[in-house]
């Protein structure tokens, strides 16, 4: 794993320590991995939204009728 040093607001970190404090997160790092991995995904997320947005602009957008044009699609 590795150790990275951030600067952050004194009221961001204040808030953060409460919810570790409180047992919402068993620590600091804890809290810093969760909210990392939440705004991946959410940016992943939004990327997809804007290729498929971008595909039904250019007519490359494919219809998915069924399980199996789903599974074909995600390969």
């Amino acid at each position: 794993m590795t150790t990275i040093n951030i600067s952050l607001p004194t009221q961001l970190k204040n808030q953060a320590d409460l919810l570790v404090s409180q047992g919402y997160y068993a620590s600091f790092s804890d809290l810093a991995r969760t909210a990392l991995r939440q705004i991946i995904s959410k940016e992943e997320l939004n990327l997809w939204l804007k290729q498929t947005k971008d595909n039904e602009v250019k007519n490359k957008a494919a219809i998915l009728n069924s399980d199996q044009d789903i599974d074909l699609f995600l390969k």
